[in-house]
């Protein structure tokens, strides 16, 4: 009776396949910077959008006030114009207890994301009415890594969508 083995030329073929394979699982992970600019771009259209909600539930316009300078931006209710210092932020509906405004480097593990261009109709914010229209359509770009990502507002309905910049 003999015992049964592997070849050299099956062991050869099996390391060659995994080793194809977890070439290709590795090279679509990308850096962690493109992944921060990912989590970063889906973190803010989140915010986007609860600000279009919170315009229409509480039937008072919502701004989303940008500040390249600070890498910050907040949600303010009945915005009248003047700087980002002076626009003080609403409270937050999930962390009632501090005001509305992110800074992108005091997210956890998206130090390295960046605001780009914002634009909304030449403007640096967009505010929502009380039936959660835009004032203005537009879009907000981050970047970190090699990865940019585009926030966009439709401005005929409002929705938000968020997208990989084609470069």
């Amino acid at each position: 009776m003999r015992e049964r083995a592997f070849t050299l030329a099956e062991m050869v073929v099996v390391v060659l396949v995994l080793a194809i394979a977890a070439a290709i699982v590795i090279g679509g992970i990308g850096t962690t910077k493109d992944a921060q600019a990912i989590s970063a771009a889906r973190v803010l259209a989140s915010d986007v959008e609860l600000a279009r909600n919170l315009a229409v539930t509480t039937q008072a316009p919502h701004t989303v006030l940008f500040s390249s300078d600070r890498q910050a931006y907040k949600v303010v209710a009945n915005y009248t114009g003047g700087g980002y210092a002076l626009a003080t932020a609403v409270e937050h509906p999930v962390r009632g207890d501090e005001r509305f405004e992110v800074r992108l480097a005091s997210l956890n593990g998206m130090g390295s994301v960046v605001v780009g261009t914002v634009s909304f109709g030449g403007q640096t914010y967009v505010t929502f009415d009380a039936e959660g229209d835009p004032s203005n359509g537009g879009s907000v770009t981050l970047r970190s890594g090699g990865t940019e990502m585009v926030i966009s507002v439709e401005a005929l309905t409002g929705a938000v969508s968020v997208a990989r910049s084609a470069e």
